[in-house]
């Protein structure tokens, strides 16, 4: 079983990254988005903006998904 932190499994969350120009989409980690500001659509080569804030809701939202996952499972151990 692995031994991962929670801010490694986030980091290598995959998200999927949608070209607003030609729809095309491509999947990047959390980690990956986190250190570029944007990068090219494989389709069409437009920049995709990564730093915009839907985006940063949606890290957002898997963190605390699975830090609630996290507190869940301890509860649980703990019971046991």
């Amino acid at each position: 079983m692995g031994t991962e932190t929670i801010s490694e499994i986030v980091s290598n969350y995959e998200l999927t990254i949608a070209c607003e120009k030609c729809g095309a989409q491509s999947q990047k980690t959390i980690g990956w988005i986190r250190l570029h500001r944007d990068m090219k659509c494989p389709q069409c080569d437009s920049v995709i903006v990564l730093n915009t804030s839907r985006i940063t809701a949606t890290i957002r939202s898997v963190e605390r998904r699975l830090g609630d996952l996290q507190s869940q499972l301890t509860e649980r151990i703990r019971k046991l």
